[in-house]
């Protein structure tokens, strides 16, 4: 219950993971649409109206960059339409997501050959954006997208290697020669690295923090009752195991309760099942409420409830159970008209002395043995499980 109100306060942002493939794409699209203006301006910049770029840059490679850029540039703009176009019919298509995978591939493949295969930018893209995409669209586009990236980048190196004038276009000499380094391109460089490596690891972060919550989700999922929170059958004998074996340790009591609460199905036939789990789940926090952070609360199906108590025996048990029925009793149910409705409850308790061998199956039979006198008595009361109780309950 605590996580899925923590999650809906969340921003959108730290839902990525669940957001559709159209959005994601659509986020990203724009992101990279801003990422090449930028680019198209320091190129413009650098190569007209810097000594960089006298001295650097080639005449030739500015204007294939400008083209470049604007090609880069253009396809994002198409993919935002597309994605806005297809979030607005409320379609999903694998096609898309294929397309914007490739095209980011392409995108960065041609920088990377304008600029050198080998500089810092080609090879945190080879490495980081398969890492985001296997996170936020599964295996198959993007294993197509970087295989097809991959043979590329590998085809252009050898053909540089061997003696083809294609590698960094832009420039007419290298900028980071050995004899000479240029600190405008170092700083060049580090100023489209580190945005491009901060985008990255902030996805991964949010990602990485959504996945976290989900697999939490999942395992609160695995042992809590989802509409009250508390804990599940599988999760309560658990729980009823290890107080058996530490009370079998300490030779102290333990004391099982088995709690229905009093003509359920009239609420919901009444007021409809809207109601009774506005029941279920008030019920459930004043249970909370009267019981110790030690004892152990269940829902075991329907309108039944088990509860354990460690180190309690029959008088212990007896003043809190009755304070339990009180409590329900005592404090009606606001529905949402508005309307009070008062709930009550019987309960079958037993209690494990020491030495006891009985299972923890074989203890809540009794308790609930003990819970049908209480119906048969006239329900909203609490009673204990005997050997002469059982026999006066079956005769």
């Amino acid at each position: 219950m605590r996580m899925r109100k923590v999650a809906s306060k969340s921003p959108a942002i730290y839902r990525l993971l669940d957001w559709k493939d159209i959005d994601k794409c659509l986020l990203l699209s724009v992101l990279l649409f801003i990422y090449m203006s930028f680019y198209l301006v320091w190129h413009l910049v650098t190569a007209f109206y810097t000594d960089f770029g006298a001295q650097y840059v080639s005449p030739v490679g500015a204007r294939q960059l400008s083209w470049v850029l604007l090609f880069n540039l253009s396809g994002y703009l198409l993919l935002i339409l597309w994605a806005s176009l297809l979030r607005k019919v409320r379609r999903q298509s694998p096609l898309f997501v294929h397309c914007f995978v490739q095209f980011f591939g392409v995108s960065f493949l041609l920088l990377g050959l304008m600029f050198g295969l080998y500089s810092p930018i080609t090879g945190m893209v080879l490495l980081g954006s398969p890492l985001v995409g296997f996170i936020l669209f599964g295996f198959r586009p993007v294993v197509w997208g970087f295989t097809v990236s991959t043979v590329m980048v590998l085809l252009l190196s050898w053909l540089a290697a061997r003696g083809h004038d294609i590698y960094a276009l832009y420039f007419r000499t290298d900028p980071a020669a050995k004899g000479y380094l240029s600190y405008y391109w170092i700083a060049s460089t580090v100023a489209f690295s580190v945005p491009f490596v901060a985008g990255v690891l902030t996805l991964v972060s949010l990602l990485l923090r959504r996945w976290v919550y989900r697999e939490a989700q999942v395992r609160a999922m695995a042992v809590q009752d989802p509409l009250t929170g508390l804990s599940n059958r599988r999760a309560l004998f658990d729980q009823f195991a290890h107080e058996m074996a530490r009370a079998r340790r300490t030779g102290e009591a333990l004391s099982v309760c088995v709690m229905d609460l009093d003509h359920f199905k009239q609420i919901n036939d009444r007021h409809g099942h809207a109601a009774g789990d506005t029941v279920l789940v008030r019920v459930a926090n004043l249970l909370r409420e009267c019981l110790r952070e030690t004892d152990r609360i269940g829902r075991i199906g329907g309108e039944e409830f088990v509860l354990v108590l460690p180190d309690t025996g029959h008088e212990g048990a007896e003043k809190v159970i009755e304070r339990c029925r009180a409590a329900l009793v005592g404090t009606p149910v606001m529905l949402d008209v508005g309307e009070p409705l008062t709930v009550s409850a019987s309960f079958g308790v037993v209690t494990a002395l020491a030495g006891e061998q009985a299972t923890e199956s074989q203890l809540v039979s009794r308790a609930d043995d003990a819970l049908y006198l209480a119906k048969k008595r006239g329900r909203n009361r609490v009673e204990f499980w005997s050997s002469a109780m059982l026999e006066v309950a079956t005769a």
